[in-house]
């Protein structure tokens, strides 16, 4: 009887064991090699207590054994500016983790600032990996459009007084608006390409969503179309031809038929509650692939 019982407790022992080994198998999934910075885009601020522009992920990512963090920058401001607060974070982040690099997360516009401060900031032996997501490399016709709209119709020096207030508003102390906005054109992105090269020890990967004409929210089907006229395919904002930078991973696809909008991509529903797309569980499966590639 002793016999059997010990056997009994002993195997209810090592099942006990397998399943919370499992357990922390499945918690540590997204636990990279390096820390996880997520960058965000033009027009929102990371620290703004509300809306969150990153929602739940960074929570999610923590779960499953991920360290994140956020950039901080500015909403409204250059990419120059932009990239030295980001380099500052970056700094701040591998003194506190002991950390040697980080990978990058980016999405839109903040892209574009962490692609400057890689290559003009002597940052490249501090950065593994660049994931851009939805990122305008080529510029993007949207920019192109408010601008010349706005120039067109005087209303360009109202605007941007409109919205250096909101900037302050959300916490930028020296919003530059109209730089933040120019430095998106089509144009102005062929004179950054040029300037601003890839670091070869990087490494350098890219992702975006397309949208279609069914997208139930009508503001963003206006934005769809008029970038459809300019630039083809695109997201609401960015086209297919400019997100594509490094090693693109192709388009993130959704179970419906309207597709992920530039704000669907990372979440953010206080923009858009049209998509079915799961934004966490892209994110979950975007750390695991770093982490497999051994970032």
């Amino acid at each position: 009887m002793l016999k059997c019982y010990l056997k009994i407790t002993i195997v209810l022992l090592l099942i006990s064991s397998c399943k919370t080994r499992q357990q922390i198998n499945v918690q540590n999934q997204c636990r990279t090699k390096y820390p996880i910075l997520l960058v965000h885009g033009i027009g929102f601020r990371d620290d703004f207590f509300h809306p969150k522009y990153w929602s739940k992920i960074p929570k999610i990512l923590e779960k499953n054994g991920a360290k994140v963090y956020l950039a901080h920058q500015d909403a409204f401001n250059s990419h120059a500016e932009n990239a030295c607060i980001i380099k500052e974070r970056i700094d701040e982040i591998l003194g506190e983790t002991g950390a040697d690099k980080i990978n990058i997360i980016a999405h839109s516009k903040g892209g574009l600032e962490s692609r400057y401060m890689i290559s003009k900031l002597g940052m490249a032996d501090k950065v593994a990996s660049l994931t851009t997501l939805a990122s305008p490399h080529r510029g993007s016709a949207m920019a192109d459009t408010v601008l010349a709209f706005l120039e067109r119709k005087n209303l360009l020096n109202k605007s941007l007084k409109i919205i250096r207030n909101y900037a302050r508003f959300l916490g930028d102390k020296h919003p530059d608006v109209y730089l933040s906005a120019k430095e998106l054109t089509v144009e102005y992105m062929e004179y950054f390409n040029k300037s601003v090269p890839d670091i070869p020890s990087v490494y350098y990967q890219s992702y975006g969503g397309l949208i279609t004409e069914n997208y139930p929210d009508w503001f963003v089907r206006i934005q769809y179309k008029l970038m459809q006229k300019a630039e083809g395919e695109n997201d609401c904002i960015v086209s297919k031809h400019s997100y594509q930078w490094g090693n693109f991973r192709g388009v993130v696809k959704s179970n419906d038929d309207f597709g992920i909008s530039h704000f669907d991509i990372v979440g953010m529903r206080f923009v858009s509650q049209a998509s079915s797309f799961d934004a966490n569980y892209f994110f979950i499966e975007l750390v695991k692939d770093l982490k497999n590639k051994g970032f």
